[in-house]
C-alpha cells in the first residue's frame, strides 16, 4: 500500500463497492432496466447539456438525441467535451505528458482507420478502474494480483491501477514487438494476463513458466480455436473484456459469458441480419460525452441464461467489425453482404488443422486467401469452402489462394477477415 495515492485508492474502492453492491441488489432484468432508466434520464437532463454539442437539446429521452460516430466526434471534438478542448490540443498533449491540466488524453490504435481521441478526468479514471475490478476480479480486496497487460498502446487508465495501490500492474507494449516481450512477461511473474488473443497464443506456445489465475482477452476477436488452445495451456477459462476508446462495454463472468456493462452504458441495437451493431450511451461520463455513439462492432446477442445469474445482457460473440463485412458483386449489380463470422467459420470448418489464415476482399469481385506454409495441404479445402459459401450467397468472386508466413500484427490488432480499402465501402 506504500506509495499509493489516498485519493486514487478512495475513489477506486468507492467505485468497486458501488459496482459490487449493484450486482447484489439488481438481480432481475426489470430491476436493472428501471434503475438504468432513472440514471440515464438524470444524465441527459443534468450532464449532457454541459457539452456544446448537446446544449440545445432539452430532453431526457435518448431517442431525441442524434446518432454520432467517430467522424462526427473527431471533426468537432471540442463540442463533445465539457472543457471545450480541441482535437489539435489533444494530439499535442498525447505526444508529451498525455495531460491537459486535470484531464488525461488517450487514443485508439487506429486499426480501423483514423485514430480516435478520448478525454477523461482523474475521478473518471478511478471509476473505470473500480468498475472493471469489481466485474473482473471481485476478490481483489483479499487477494494480491500481479497483472501483465499486453496491448499496442498504454493509457493513463492503466496508470490508475498502480496509483490505487491495490494491484501491481505492468504494461508491455506490443508496438515494441511481440517475441521480445514474452520473456519479460514471464519475468514479471503475473497471476493475471490481459492481452489480445494473438499475444495470449504466443504466451501459450512459448516455453515459459506461467501459471495465471485469470486470463483475459481483449482488443481483438477471440476465435473459438484460439480460445481452446489458450485454455488448454493455462487451464483457465479465457474471459473477454469488451473495451474500446469509447469506453468499457462488457466483462465476462467466471463462466466465460460476456456480459454488457448496462450499469454504466445504455445500449441500442441496429440489426445486421442475425447480428446487431450497438449504439452506446455512457451515462457515467462527465468530461467527454458519448451519446448514441455508433460502434463499428458486430455482436451476436444471446438469449440463453448464464449460470452466474446476472441480469446484464449476455453476448454470444463479438464476431468482427462492420467495415470488414464483405460486399461482393452479385448478379444484376446486386451486392452480396457476408459478415466476418460466416467467412471465418467457413474456413476453419474446412479442416480442423486450420488454426490461422487471412481472407481479404481486395475488389468487388476478388478475394485473397492466405494460409501459412505448414498448412499448404489445407489450401484446396479452404478455397473450396469459400467458393461454396460465396456461391450459396449469390456471388462468384475470383479467389487468389496464397501460401505465405502469417506474422503477428506489429503494434496493431489481428484481423483474419478484412475488407481492404480497395474494396467497396
Amino acid at each position: 500500500m506504500s506509495g499509493a495515492s489516498p485519493i486514487a485508492l478512495a475513489l477506486t474502492l468507492s467505485a468497486f463497492w458501488r459496482t459490487a453492491a449493484r450486482a447484489k441488489r439488481l438481480r432481475t432484468r426489470a430491476q436493472l432496466l428501471e434503475w438504468q432508466s432513472v440514471r440515464l434520464a438524470r444524465f441527459l437532463r443534468n450532464t449532457a447539456p454541459k457539452a456544446a454539442a448537446f446544449s440545445g437539446i432539452k430532453s431526457h429521452r435518448l431517442t431525441d438525441y442524434p446518432v454520432m460516430d467517430k467522424s462526427a466526434l473527431m471533426s468537432g471534438f471540442n463540442r463533445y467535451n465539457v472543457p471545450g478542448i480541441s482535437a489539435e490540443a489533444g494530439w499535442q498533449a498525447l505526444e508529451t505528458s498525455g495531460r491537459i491540466g486535470r484531464y488525461a488524453v488517450g487514443a485508439s490504435t487506429g486499426t480501423s482507420g483514423n485514430r480516435g481521441l478520448y478525454l477523461v478526468n482523474d475521478p473518471e479514471r478511478y471509476l473505470w478502474l473500480g468498475t472493471l475490478l469489481a466485474k473482473a476480479l471481485p476478490d481483489m480486496l483479499s487477494a494480491r494480483y500481479r497483472v501483465a497487460v499486453m496491448l499496442p498502446r498504454s493509457s493513463r487508465l492503466y496508470d490508475a491501477a498502480n496509483e490505487s495501490g491495490r494491484l501491481a500492474l505492468k504494461f508491455f507494449d506490443l508496438a515494441d514487438g511481440l517475441d521480445g516481450q514474452l520473456p519479460a512477461v514471464a519475468g514479471f511473474r503475473p497471476n493475471v494476463l490481459v492481452a489480445p488473443p494473438h499475444a495470449l497464443l504466443a504466451l501459450a506456445r512459448a516455453d515459459l513458466t506461467l501459471a495465471p489465475l485469470h486470463v483475459f482477452s481483449g482488443a481483438e476477436v477471440l476465435d473459438p480455436a484460439d480460445r481452446h488452445e489458450i485454455e488448454a495451456r493455462f487451464g483457465r477459462v479465457v474471459r473477454e473484456i469488451y473495451m474500446a476508446t469509447e469506453g468499457l462495454f462488457g466483462v465476462a463472468c467466471e463462466h466465460g459469458t460476456l456480459h454488457l456493462c448496462e450499469d454504466c452504458v445504455a445500449f441500442e441495437w441496429e440489426p445486421m441480419g442475425d447480428l446487431s451493431a450497438p449504439l452506446v450511451t455512457d451515462f457515467t461520463r462527465r468530461t467527454q460525452m458519448m451519446i448514441r455513439y455508433r460502434m463499428n462492432d458486430l455482436l451476436k446477442i444471446s438469449d440463453a441464461p448464464c449460470p452466474c445469474g446476472s441480469p446484464l445482457q449476455a453476448v454470444a460473440a463479438i464476431v468482427g467489425r462492420q467495415d470488414d463485412t464483405f460486399e461482393l458483386a452479385g448478379e444484376n449489380s446486386h451486392r452480396v453482404r457476408i459478415t466476418p463470422d460466416v467467412i471465418r467459420n467457413a474456413v476453419v470448418s474446412a479442416s480442423r488443422l486450420i488454426t490461422d489464415f487471412r481472407v481479404v476482399q481486395t475488389a468487388p469481385d476478388a478475394v485473397a486467401l492466405t494460409l501459412p506454409p505448414q498448412l499448404a495441404a489445407e489450401v484446396p479445402a479452404a478455397e473450396r469452402a469459400l467458393r461454396e459459401l460465396f456461391a450459396r450467397q449469390g456471388a462468384r468472386p475470383q479467389i487468389n489462394a496464397l501460401i505465405a508466413p502469417l506474422l503477428p500484427p506489429h503494434g496493431g490488432k489481428l484481423r483474419r477477415v478484412i475488407r481492404s480499402t480497395g474494396a467497396p465501402a
